[in-house]
């Protein structure tokens, strides 16, 4: 399944309307959504990848911010190791060599090389808004190569 064949399938289905970029190794992947919102801090993001994912999808808001990275290496470590699907960044990501050995996927919209600050700013499970779209905790997201569906209920990839 890709998303274009599920966006024929599920015409009402939204999708982020931003040029995303994958740095890790999965291609397609799907899942549950949780949500966080850190405007230049990657505390909350650091604290919920930490957690158990059960294969959920991390959609950050970072607010399409350039100046900090929201994720690196040991962030994308602990994510594959508590079973997160994925990571969704409306923001930047670093360590781009390693970040391509992860085993999930994680798009962004592009790499700086300096770190966050840990001010333990933002929220976990608020509703956000990027990219066109609202997103909440518990939609589903779809993605792949040819961008990333939102779609408030789980779809049939059959």
């Amino acid at each position: 399944m890709t998303t274009p064949d599920l966006s024929d399938k599920y015409p009402h289905v939204d999708f982020l309307n931003l040029q995303f970029t994958n740095f890790g190794k999965k291609g397609f992947f799907s899942g549950k959504i949780e949500t966080v919102i850190c405007p230049d801090d990657n505390s909350k993001v650091k604290q919920i990848l930490n957690e158990e994912g059960d294969g959920k999808i991390l959609i950050v808001d970072g607010q399409g911010s350039t100046r900090v990275a929201l994720m690196g290496d040991m962030i994308a470590e602990s994510a594959e190791k508590n079973n997160w699907q994925a990571v969704i960044i409306n923001g930047c990501v670093r360590d781009v060599e390693a970040l391509s050995n992860f085993k999930i996927g994680i798009f962004a919209l592009g790499s700086v090389p300096k770190k966050s600050e840990k001010k333990d700013q933002g929220e976990i499970g608020i509703n956000i808004k990027f990219g066109g779209i609202s997103i909440e905790s518990g939609n589903w997201a779809y993605a792949d190569e040819s961008g990333i569906l939102i779609s408030k209920e789980q779809l049939d990839l059959d």
